[in-house]
């Protein structure tokens, strides 16, 4: 796979996925994906009165920010209205190799609830230092540590909207590619999962990892 680096570019609809034909056939829930940003952030460092503190380091995260909005029907609200149980499926790929020569991975399926039409959504997943410790076999982490990222809106078991980078093609899903990758099934976590919990307010959509 070429290592490409990953910026924060306004993206399209997976290629070979027609939103007009899916809306007809099935679902009519529309997911627009506009951009997917990975960084850095530092585990939030909180203080608590009535305990016995303990001395730590804040190490580094992975963070994941999946930006969308959707359309929903009329007979659901149309702009006022809100969907629940938008399934996400996230993967990673890792500047890392297994000893058969396979690329480090990660994939996750996440649910997202209560998701308001009309506005600016996002979505965010991490991977935690233990983890990327695990896979990377080092102490020090940085985005460009992520060689590849790909998402996949889907409803009702249809999928609906989509991106990556390295780009798919209608031909060429690469994540599908199971034969080159080392995927893991428990290295990406909903905020909800992380330290990161009660940060950011509204920010976010409910997310959780099945």
């Amino acid at each position: 796979m070429k290592k490409l680096l990953l910026l924060p570019l306004a993206l399209c609809a997976l290629s070979g996925i027609s939103h007009g034909q899916a809306a007809a056939e099935g679902p009519k829930i529309k997911v627009d994906l506009r951009r997917v940003t990975v960084g850095e952030q530092g585990t939030p460092d909180f203080s608590a009165g009535n305990v016995n503190m303990k001395r730590w380091r804040p190490k580094k995260w992975i963070e994941v920010d999946v930006e969308f909005d959707i359309k929903v029907p009329q007979d659901a609200g149309g702009r006022k209205g809100s969907y629940s149980g938008l399934q996400m499926n996230m993967y990673l790929v890792f500047n890392a190799r297994t000893q058969d020569g396979k690329y480090e991975a990660a994939k996750a399926t996440v649910t997202l609830n209560n998701i308001p039409a009309a506005e600016t959504c996002h979505a965010l997943l991490y991977v935690s230092p233990a983890s990327l410790r695990s896979i990377l076999q080092k102490d020090n982490f940085t985005a460009a540590d992520i060689s590849g990222w790909g998402v996949e809106f889907v409803v009702d078991g249809q999928t609906i909207a989509g991106d990556g980078n390295p780009k798919p093609t209608a031909g060429n899903v690469w994540w599908t590619k199971t034969d080159n990758f080392a995927f893991r099934s428990d290295a990406i976590l909903a905020k909800s999962e992380t330290p990161f919990a009660i940060l950011f307010g509204d920010y976010d959509v409910e997310a959780k990892t099945k």
